[in-house]
């Protein structure tokens, strides 16, 4: 008799700790006699139902198969492999020695992951611990006993125990300046590519976060013995409260409460309140003078940001990342497109995210030229209000799939995490508060209520930014004369200076094929983007790129809240290789002293605004270079091609 194999992934039991197994020992064979699926002539009534039943069942199988295949990715994944064991070097600093950033070798051996046990109160709902916003909490006394009672212990702990303040600062700043290598089997003792791990610059950089705080929490809470402590989030984004976008005064002197363990004295003297974030921020205008907006005129800026960066990003790509696979090199110069290599993304969150950053740290001051402590993510996480900054990014991730689809012409996308196994199954290690190494893979942090915590609802203050209406646009903005514009030359040089460039980009009507390789039903629920593939930036370098569509006189002063505003890129110093000399002489031709990364901006609703309805109608794409500091280097910077795609 004749056999059909259908290779089916085994479904996990309760030893298998939520995820599915991978590899060739987790498979089993469900055999199907080949006969029962072909007609048969004669076989009676019953014979034929019972065909007829075992055809159903066979479809059924292969429908689950064909599900899960496409639910999880391609069977053949290549996912990044981390951890902090094994190798590990100094990370270079502009200032100073080479900085020990590695961390202590477990007591024990490492542990997989398992979601916490989550107590029911009386009426049988789980008890999720719950963080609130900093400028509500701070007005709760024992709350910030607490909170700050809690550092001083972590404060206090030896060097040697991998949950001191010391060693927490030590596991962003490695895992976030390539401190470390990529390893090419599961497990933190698999042996290394020799390829350096960065966990910005793609989709690794939210779940990664979500982990780091996870474990910071509990670590947190259990030096005080108070299972229900939580972070609160600097609820930055909200325009609504008066006090949320300031920094929260719980993290300042003079406070009505003890809170010493709170306290960073590397912080922007000129962002104390009542100054409000603004994530429109550019520090080099601020150095000229120039930089004079009101708190209104910012706080528009904000919710323009925030609509650009998170609402009109609907695709996972935009607003998590690109892909982030074994083997891909984030630090370097060059990317092996035909090894399958990519080169880093940034998701519109971490854009976004890297404002604040640069913001609260210390800035255009000649004794810091590493903008210390929140400016640069080797020193961010030696800040406690860092911890406040990501316990809010955190939200932003699961407020991002509650928003609606006002972005695609078909207006029913849902927002929704990858899928493919190569992110699932991207794997770092952490450790707990029992000063476990711990296993954990992205696919772990996809739900924060497994993990045990919930936010505070603020959705009054997150739908200023969602449903933001921009202001109209320039009348200079309406049909542009494109073909005054060069393209892009593709694969070739084109810079972007001090001052404003602009460029026709030729378009067209997305395909079916663009729909089936998003995995989209059809072309209406794609996303439109403009793209600048492999932009070159010194490693050493803030860098922020405004864009605008139809605006060719856009300028670094020009508002972001109007309609031909379409987003930003920023990046903030990290992964130095060779820092011996000054910022201001770091910026030779060595390829060393680069990455390269590919930005992405959703173009759809700006599109719409613009009254700009036809795939045939090119447009002009202009880049608002604000990327140096004012003591930085007075260069621009290269992409190899600008285009227009689909998500």
């Amino acid at each position: 008799m004749n056999f059909i194999e259908l290779d089916l992934l085994r479904i996990p039991n309760s030893s298998d700790q939520g995820m599915i197994p991978t590899g060739s020992n987790f498979r089993s064979k469900e055999r199907i006699p080949q006969s029962l699926l072909q007609k048969r002539q004669g076989s009676g009534r019953s014979s034929a139902l019972k065909n007829s039943q075992q055809l159903k069942r066979a479809a059924y199988i292969c429908a689950f198969v064909f599900c899960l295949q496409a639910l999880l990715g391609t069977v053949d994944a290549d996912p990044v492999l981390a951890s902090s064991l094994g190798f590990c070097k100094n990370v270079p600093v502009l200032k100073g020695a080479p900085l020990h950033c590695c961390l202590p070798a477990p007591k024990r051996t490492p542990i997989r992951f398992r979601f916490p046990l989550i107590p029911r109160n009386l009426a049988g709902r789980l008890f999720l611990r719950e963080r609130k916003p900093a400028h509500v909490v701070q007005k709760d006394p024992e709350y910030v006993r607490k909170y700050n009672l809690a550092y001083a212990r972590m404060k206090a702990l030896p060097d040697t125990d991998p949950r001191s303040f010391l060693n927490q600062w030590r596991v962003h700043c490695s895992f976030c300046n390539e401190a470390f290598k990529q390893r090419k089997t599961p497990g933190p003792l698999g042996p290394e590519t020799g390829v350096p791990l960065q966990v910005h610059y793609s989709w690794t950089f939210l779940p990664w976060h979500r982990m780091y705080l996870y474990y910071h929490e509990r670590i947190l809470a259990s030096l005080i013995n108070d299972p229900t402590f939580a972070l609160p989030f600097w609820n930055w984004d909200n325009q609504l409260d008066q006090d949320a976008a300031m920094i929260p005064a719980m993290f300042l002197p003079n406070f009505s409460v003890p809170n010493a363990a709170l306290f960073d004295e590397f912080r922007n003297p000129n962002h104390m309140p009542p100054k409000i974030l603004h994530l429109g921020y550019n520090s080099k205008l601020e150095a000229e003078g120039k930089q004079n907006l009101t708190d209104k005129q910012i706080r528009y800026e904000n919710l323009c940001v925030m609509y650009n960066q998170v609402a009109t990003n609907i695709s996972a790509r935009d607003f998590l990342g690109g892909p982030y696979v074994v083997g891909t090199d984030n630090s370097a110069a060059t990317v092996n497109v035909s090894a399958g290599e990519v080169p880093g993304e940034s998701g519109g969150m971490e854009n976004a995210h890297n404002v604040a950053h640069e913001w609260t740290g210390l800035i255009n001051d000649p004794n810091h030229p590493d903008n210390e402590d929140m400016g640069n993510f080797i020193y961010a996480a030696r800040d406690p209000i860092f911890y406040s900054h990501h316990s809010n990014v955190d939200r932003l991730w699961d407020v991002w799939k509650t928003i609606p689809d006002k972005v695609t012409k078909s207006g029913s996308r849902k927002r929704m995490d990858y899928t493919s196994r190569d992110f699932l199954d991207t794997e770092f290690t952490f450790y707990d508060e029992n000063q476990d190494m711990v296993i954990v893979k992205v696919r772990d942090s996809l739900d924060s209520s497994k993990l045990g915590y919930k936010f505070t609802d603020v959705s009054k203050s997150d739908n200023m930014w969602i449903y933001y209406e921009p202001m109209p646009p320039h009348q200079s903005s309406g049909p542009s004369n494109s073909s005054d514009y060069p393209a892009a030359a593709p694969s070739g040089y084109n810079y972007i200076g001090t001052d404003p460039v602009s460029f026709r980009l030729d378009r067209r009507a997305p395909t079916s094929e663009d729909a089936r390789q998003s995995g989209r039903k059809n072309v209406d629920q794609l996303q439109e983007n403009v793209v600048l593939e492999k932009v070159k930036i010194p490693h050493s370098e803030y860098a922020r790129f405004d864009v605008f569509i139809n605006y060719p006189a856009a300028n670094r002063q020009t508002h972001l809240y109007m309609s031909e505003y379409v987003g930003t890129f920023t990046h903030l110093p990290s992964g130095m290789v060779d820092m011996s000399k000054s910022v201001s002489e770091s910026s030779s031709n060595s390829d060393d002293e680069f990455r390269i990364v590919t930005i992405r901006y959703s173009v759809n609703a700006a599109l719409k605004r613009l009254g700009i309805t036809d795939y045939n109608t090119d447009i002009v794409v202009t880049i608002v270079s604000k990327g140096a500091r004012n003591s930085g280097p007075k260069t621009g910077f290269t992409f190899s091609n600008l285009k227009q795609d689909f998500q």
